[in-house]
């Protein structure tokens, strides 16, 4: 999409709602990951739904295009909807690069995702001293933290005589989807943003715009139940809409992840600064190399690439951390052990499933240095952490399922639950996804509840923690938990990010010994 049709699109909008009209852009991204350099993507380039394999993103392109946006439109804001303190620039230089060089690239509105508490408030804090865009916190009371006196809970911008204000919201699980301790959220997404509307119209505000990290169905659940907001700008989806959401008088689109493309949204208004709804319209950008990279920009990123070590130590490990395809297939392990009980305390939930072929690595590390690297060679495929709720009846067949796996991918371990497996028995038989021959390997099950292994009761509802694979792509033939499921929710967080999560909190990460939660009998 090229600056010459977004120029031609304003001029459009200012014509067709007269010339008086005049038009406030709300441009940006949500989800940036920290990934500061170009990557290869697959992106829809021509809005036609074929998705193309090419060179996107990266700050420096970001920090041209912007440029050419805002010089376009001078009422123009540039936004980000969070989750952008991730990944090697964070693990090496503590946020100061990532949140630098957005500073450099042109963001003003800065909403807060729940990644960015990943090291907590006191990092978060310190990372945010390193920039010179303004921070949004509307429904977080960080007056313990140290972000007191770093954020704001709204902002009114004045444009040509036109009061934009802004307003943020974050997942009402903060505590859940991160560590954080120090700061509280001060209420649901619904009350806060009737709370923010009514603060920023009664201070004359003509556009009210919600930057958001709560998620796509969640924003488009939230203008259902609440009007008065014009625009949400949203985060936390990891998604680029095909084309914007309209419900009632609220435009609602997402900023994808990783900075593929930039999303523009223009909001006209009349001669009365009174919103058009009906012309609001949104264009999507893709970050490609026909933007040359800002030099001044590129510059100052490569001085902080330079510094970047090719493995970068995140901690410590007294034990060899056996990824052999061999072991884990095969035999209750201890790495996948430690990754789901990390995610059965994180998430406070019943169960954790997790297929073999979710852990790759392939090989044994040895005990010492835990690196960057290591990480993403064992979560070599980045699967989402789902969470949803099951009923108990259906645990047994999915058990089968994993012992008709032994030996494979599909094989299953877990927390929270123990099972026994006895491969003399009849294995389970599958045909489009449907079980045409009962198990009968599974001799037993029980749950751990109360510091106590029980009996699963088959009618009761049990919260379980698995990865997108075998969740949203019945991936193994795991077909229960997308058809039976309820509750679904995705976490976006993935094995390396639950790792580095508590490597970076305890510093030391060993796997426990095996406690025999899986037993196999041959």
């Amino acid at each position: 999409m090229s600056i010459q049709y977004c120029r031609v699109g304003v001029l459009y909008l200012m014509l067709a709602v007269g010339l008086h009209a005049k038009v406030i852009s709300i441009m940006g991204t949500a989800d940036l990951q920290g990934v500061l350099e170009p990557s290869v993507q697959k992106v829809d380039l021509n809005g036609d739904g074929t998705r193309e394999q090419v060179e996107v993103g990266g700050v420096a392109r970001l920090s041209t295009l912007y440029k050419k946006l805002k010089k376009e439109n001078p009422n123009s804001v540039v936004v980000s909807a969070g989750d952008d303190l991730m990944g090697r620039y964070l693990h090496v230089f503590k946020g100061e690069a990532i949140f630098s060089m957005m500073s450099e690239a042109g963001y003003e509105l800065y909403a807060l995702g729940n990644h960015e508490f990943d090291r907590g408030s006191d990092a978060l804090g310190k990372a945010l001293a390193k920039s010179t865009f303004t921070t949004l916190c509307s429904d977080l009371d960080v007056s313990s933290s140290a972000l007191n006196g770093r954020c704001q809970p709204y902002v009114i911008r004045e444009m040509e005589g036109i009061k934009v204000g802004f307003f943020s919201l974050i997942v009402e699980k903060l505590t859940k989807a991160s560590s954080e301790k120090k700061v509280k959220l001060l209420g649901d997404n619904v009350s806060m943003a009737k709370k923010m509307i009514k603060l920023l119209r009664d201070q004359g505000a003509d556009v009210v715009v919600l930057i958001s990290h709560i998620g796509y169905k969640k924003d488009v659940a939230l203008a259902k139940q609440v009007k008065g907001i014009d625009l949400i700008f949203g985060g936390h989806s990891h998604e680029y809409v095909k084309k914007m959401g309209r419900i009632h008088h609220t435009a609602i689109v997402n900023g994808g992840e990783q900075g593929s493309q930039v999303v523009k949204v223009d909001i006209p208004l009349d001669k009365n600064n009174k919103v058009r709804f009906k012309e609001i319209s949104m264009t999507k950008i893709p970050v490609t190399s026909e933007y040359i990279a800002d030099k001044v920009v590129e510059k100052n990123l490569q001085a902080y690439t330079q510094k970047l070590p090719k493995s970068i130590i995140l901690g410590q490990t007294q034990k060899t951390w056996v990824l052999d395809s061999r072991v884990i297939r095969n035999e209750e392990s201890e790495v996948p052990n430690l990754v789901n009980d990390l995610l059965r305390e994180k998430y406070k939930v019943d169960i954790v499933l997790n297929n073999a072929g979710a852990f790759r690595g392939k090989k044994i590390y040895p005990a010492g240095n835990i690196t960057n690297t290591m990480l993403k060679e064992i979560d070599e495929f980045g699967n989402y952490a789902y969470l949803l709720t099951l009923q108990g009846k259906y645990l047994k067949p999915i058990l089968e399922k994993s012992a008709a796996s032994y030996a494979h991918g599909g094989f299953m371990h877990a927390s929270g639950l123990k099972y026994t497996i006895d491969l003399r028995k009849a294995k389970q038989e599958i045909k489009d996804s449907k079980i045409i021959k009962e198990g009968k390997r599974v001799t037993e099950i029980k749950l751990l509840q109360e510091g106590k292994w029980v009996d699963i009761n088959p009618n009761q509802n049990y919260t379980l923690a698995i990865n997108s694979f075998i969740g949203r792509e019945n991936g193994d033939g795991y077909f229960w938990f997308s058809k039976y499921g309820q509750d679904i929710q995705n976490t976006y967080a993935t094995f390396y990010s639950i790792l580095s999560e508590a490597i970076a909190e305890k510093k030391e990460l060993t796997p426990k010994a095996k406690d025999g939660r899986l037993v196999i009998i041959h």
